[in-house]
């Protein structure tokens, strides 16, 4: 393609001196013929000349164009000039149908002609050396004709490398504005005429650059608009190739796998590389194994890791046509973290063996003295008495594990909030006076410090009981004889803070873990000694949730605990 201007010049260079030669070969044709007839006719007019006895006015021209030699015939003259026209004349080389021929006269070429007068018998021979040919009379304007022919030649040429040139330059500053059209980027303006051959091509380019910019730009939107959904699906999500290279993987499959998710994908990373779990890579290595078949695996799978997640794993095959290409298949790995799900159900299940439990402990203890009464026992004061206090008792810790579960029962169902004005200072104040008797009972200082509290606070009245009751009853359950209760109120720009501390048994590190779970005791005698059911630091935690809040504890064993409520601020002026 490169070279087609220049074998379009060669073959103009070629055409034009081709033309020139034809030009030349036809003018040097009709010279000759001009020079033949010229020399033809000078034999007529010599002989006219003799006829009307004008031979001297008539040749008196001819010296400035001719050498003039003439010898009358007959001659006994031995002159070189009078040998050569005797031959002439007696070998008839000169007649009607030959008027002159050639000769050769002190070395140089001579046209003898024989001319005899109608009159007379004798004749001339006149011999002429031409000093000025046909053809000098056109040299000077062959070569002017020359000389502009070649300098048009030349132009042409000139005019013709600037036109290819500033055609070049058009055609690269397109072939530039295209690949900046595919590249995203700014094409250079082109200014042409309406009548530059390139004026519609530039148009049309202008056109495919707009339609292409704008196709690209709603592309990149719709891919953005694709990445940023992916990225922010709760589940993970992992695109691969025929060969297992990862083409796009979210944050939350990384967060799964407990893996950093680079923001660029390296060519060269595959599955491997974030995968460590064995049956997950056995149902991608199935997928890439036989890409033909289109197929959905999904099983529930633990991966491998400290947390041990379970997972809901889905590998698909994506196939596009029946005639695919087999580079052309995608697998998609997506991964639902059931891990929540999984503790809520084993939590659910502890929760009704662990309810199960405690509700069969009061239960058994009515029912055997019970029947114990109902053998003989009633008939004893003083030992039916001891069995039926001990089945009131039994019966009212029924009654508190049942309105417990209740409790937390709507909690977990999360109840509207009623918001209301509440005044904390006053609600813990009334709390602590209900559990006056207990405190009493175990001989206990209560201080309560509400100098940074400033209300009332927007909040739900009944959650916010429930709260304090348990925090108090907790902190005077577990407590020593003798011991304290601590109690402070606080607010300030951003939330409501509540703290109850005691001097009680205290927490080791795994129970801080897990004393917000249902059921759990730290201390099983004394749990059951102060008849607890286990739910009220969970009915907490539930409602602390509910409202928007944190709950968090800092314990020593053997020194005491401290719980530490905060609430986000609402305040009413």
């Amino acid at each position: 393609m490169r070279n087609k201007p220049r074998t379009k010049t060669i073959i103009f260079v070629l055409g034009a001196i081709i033309f020139y030669a034809l030009i030349w070969g036809m003018s040097n044709h009709f010279v000759r013929s001009e020079q033949r007839q010229q020399l033809v006719g000078l034999g007529s007019e010599y002989r006219s000349a003799l006829t009307t006895k004008t031979v001297q006015t008539q040749t008196a021209s001819w010296p400035a164009d001719f050498s003039v030699q003439v010898v009358s015939l007959p001659t006994n003259q031995n002159s070189e000039l009078a040998k050569i026209a005797r031959n002439v004349a007696d070998h008839n080389l000169v007649n009607s149908g030959t008027p002159f021929t050639k000769v050769q006269y002190q070395n140089k070429d001579y046209l003898l002609y024989l001319v005899s007068a109608p009159t007379s018998k004798k004749s001339q021979a006149v011999l002429l050396q031409p000093l000025r040919r046909v053809s000098q009379s056109y040299a000077a304007m062959w070569w002017s004709f020359s000389a502009l022919y070649w300098l048009l030649v030349a132009l042409f040429i000139w005019l013709a490398s600037l036109r290819l040139r500033d055609q070049k330059r058009k055609l690269a500053l397109m072939a530039a504005n295209v690949q900046a059209t595919g590249e995203q980027e700014e094409a250079e303006p082109i200014l042409l005429t309406p009548d530059d051959p390139f004026f519609d091509l530039e148009n049309r380019l202008k056109e495919l650059h707009h339609f292409v910019t704008t196709e690209l730009a709603d592309a990149q939107l719709h891919e953005q608009g694709l990445r940023s959904l992916i990225n922010n699906l709760p589940l993970g999500v992992m695109l691969l190739n025929q060969a297992g290279k990862v083409e796009i993987m979210n944050s939350s499959l990384g967060t799964i796998l407990d893996v950093p998710v680079p923001e660029q994908q390296a060519a060269d990373e595959t599955y491997v590389d974030y995968v460590k779990t064995y049956a997950l890579s056995r149902m991608i290595e199935h997928a890439l194994r036989e890409p033909q078949i289109k197929r959905h695996q999904r099983r529930d799978i633990q991966l491998v890791g400290d947390e041990g997640r379970f997972v809901e794993a889905d590998v698909i095959t994506l196939v596009g046509s029946p005639d695919h290409n087999e580079a052309d298949v995608k697998v998609l790995v997506m991964l639902f973290d059931l891990t929540d799900i999984k503790q809520n159900e084993q939590m659910q299940l502890d929760f009704v063996a662990n309810a199960s439990h405690e509700l069969r402990t009061p239960v058994t203890a009515i029912s055997g003295y019970a029947e114990t009464l109902l053998a003989g026992a009633k008939d004893d004061p003083q030992h039916s008495q001891e069995f039926l206090t001990t089945i009131l008792e039994q019966a009212q810790h029924l009654e508190a594990l049942i309105q417990d579960i209740l409790q937390l029962s709507r909690a977990d169902q999360e109840m509207p909030i009623r918001w209301q004005s509440v005044n904390l200072d006053q609600l813990l104040q009334h709390e602590l006076q209900l559990a006056d008797k207990e405190i009493k009972q175990q001989h206990l200082t209560v201080t309560v410090d509400s100098k940074h509290y400033h209300g009332p606070t927007l909040s739900d009245q009944l959650k916010l009981e429930e709260i304090l009751k348990n925090l108090i009853t907790n902190a005077v359950r577990y407590n020593v004889s003798g011991g304290k209760i601590s109690t402070s109120l606080a607010t300030d720009a951003t939330q409501t803070t509540i703290i109850v501390s005691d001097t009680g048994i205290g927490l080791t590190t795994e129970d801080q873990t897990r004393i917000f779970e249902r059921f759990y005791r730290v201390d099983q005698a004394h749990s059951r000694q102060q008849a607890g059911t286990g739910l009220g630091l969970a009915i907490v935690a539930n409602l602390v949730d509910q409202l928007g809040g944190t709950i968090t504890v800092q314990s020593q064993l053997g020194v005491g605990s401290t719980f530490t409520v905060k609430l986000p601020l609402n305040h009413v002026a």
